[in-house]
């Protein structure tokens, strides 16, 4: 029985960095290619160290269902993310993480999530507002600004645009630094994501007495006072760094679900027109939580879209335990496993020309997504689920609402959006897109 990662298939790659430049071009692909060569597990370097693929769906969904048992994520995860966001809830396993994810849920349950709703349709106008005019706009950079304004005042009570400046010219970099060479030198990416971190916990717990003596409807002092059944609450600190991570999580996902819903209506009128026809007598100031999740043409084009493309395609995990994958091959503890949910969702033996774009593919007559319980997987599986997922949702749905009342959306015919996939989606090119006021 082979035991040891020397004698896995695959390759070694590169001294020091392996196959970080392949992954950071192909993205996707590399693995796909991989897979073909090797086999559903096989190994690749990266610059922390040898890894395996485990890419086989129904494997992986186990995996990923199993956190905390047969893997774990912190340890996975803590040379990546610990010296950016230590103590956030990606680096927890087990109790301590159930504990701060019922915490932190509070904050997403459905009262909180009215209250967000109501405060999105001044955000969203003012966005809208500074595109007026423009022909043609580059929707990534738009749909980032959206969500750091949204950020400002939902997560963190701020609406002083000088500090959200602030705020993101530091988080931005410490996003960066997650997938960098981890070498703490001044002018390097590693060295800026650092010292983003620095200042963005000095300024904010400064702000943490305050939120618990005053709190407001925003999301940083629903952390500040919310607590379990036990009773149990956030330090400070602790408050500090789930915080920050949550704001990371969801300021680049977002801004990429709506990105790539833009360009698929772009080149899918059809399903434009389908989409405002569902929208088109909406009122933002008077939506709640039941309408907006009633849309159903908007949640098949949304599906489908994360389908062919979700925001973060692969996820890391690390055994606890020898894991069998066959008579031949045995995953040894420790080991670092990388797990695909974008392979799934792209396999043709669970979807019908999985390449398409076709929305129908969600609807109640066809539900390909249920046929198959481990290839529809655009917000995770398990314990460590996306706990925003809800969220985001409602913010693609609402700033969709504004954008097609009022234009039409189009690119070149030939044009073909060019992504970069690693380590989260996002678009060259800024994704420029025409509007054509209605």
């Amino acid at each position: 029985m082979k035991t040891i990662l020397e004698n896995f298939p695959g390759r070694k790659g590169l001294p020091i960095v392996g196959e970080f430049l392949n992954i950071a071009k192909q993205g996707i692909r590399f693995f796909e290619n991989e897979k073909e060569k090797y086999g559903e597990v096989y190994k690749f370097r990266m610059p922390t160290g040898m890894v395996v693929g485990f890419f086989g769906e129904k494997s992986a969904i186990e995996l990923l269902k199993n956190d905390g048992n047969i893997v774990n994520i912190g340890n996975a995860t803590k040379d990546l993310v610990g010296p950016i966001y230590p103590n956030s809830i990606m680096l927890m396993d087990g109790a301590q993480h159930k504990k701060d994810r019922s915490i932190l849920m509070e904050a997403f349950k459905k009262q909180a999530l009215q209250e967000y709703i109501q405060k999105l349709p001044t955000i969203i106008h003012k966005t809208i507002n500074e595109i007026r005019g423009n022909k043609v706009v580059e929707v990534y950079p738009l749909f980032k600004t959206l969500t750091l304004r949204i950020a400002g005042k939902l997560f963190f009570g701020i609406e002083d645009e000088a500090f959200i400046k602030k705020i993101n010219e530091a988080i931005t970099p410490m996003g960066k630094a997650m997938v960098s060479i981890p070498l703490n030198i001044p002018g390097m990416v590693y060295h800026k994501g650092l010292k983003g971190r620095k200042y963005l916990s000095k300024e904010f717990l400064k702000l943490v007495p305050e939120k618990r003596k005053n709190p407001g409807a925003d999301f940083f002092s629903k952390l500040c006072l919310a607590s379990n059944e036990e009773g149990e609450t956030f330090t400070d600190e602790a408050i500090v760094d789930h915080l920050l991570f949550l704001y990371q999580a969801a300021y680049d996902t977002t801004s990429w679900a709506m990105s790539y819903l833009v360009y698929n209506l772009s080149k899918h009128k059809e399903w434009q027109d389908k989409m405002r026809a569902e929208l088109n007598d909406l009122v933002l100031e008077e939506l709640d939580l039941k309408t907006i999740l009633g849309l159903e043409v908007s949640m098949m084009i949304f599906n489908e879209s994360m389908r062919m493309a979700p925001s973060v395609p692969l996820t890391i995990r690390e055994a606890n335990v020898d894991i069998k994958v066959d008579e031949k091959i045995t995953i040894p503890k420790g080991t670092k496993i990388w797990v695909s949910m974008a392979m799934g969702m792209r396999n043709p033996k669970h979807w019908k020309n999985p390449e398409i774009f076709d929305p129908t593919r969600f609807d109640i007559e066809r539900e390909e997504h249920k046929k198959c319980p481990h290839a529809f997987l655009p917000f995770g599986a398990g314990p460590h689920q996306c706990m925003g997922r809800v969220f985001a949702e409602i913010i693609v749905k609402m700033m969709m609402t504004s954008i097609l009342q009022e234009f039409k959306l189009s690119v070149p015919n030939d044009y073909v959006l060019p992504i970069s996939e690693f380590p989260i989606m996002r678009p060259k090119d800024g994704l420029p897109t025409i509007f054509e006021k209605i």
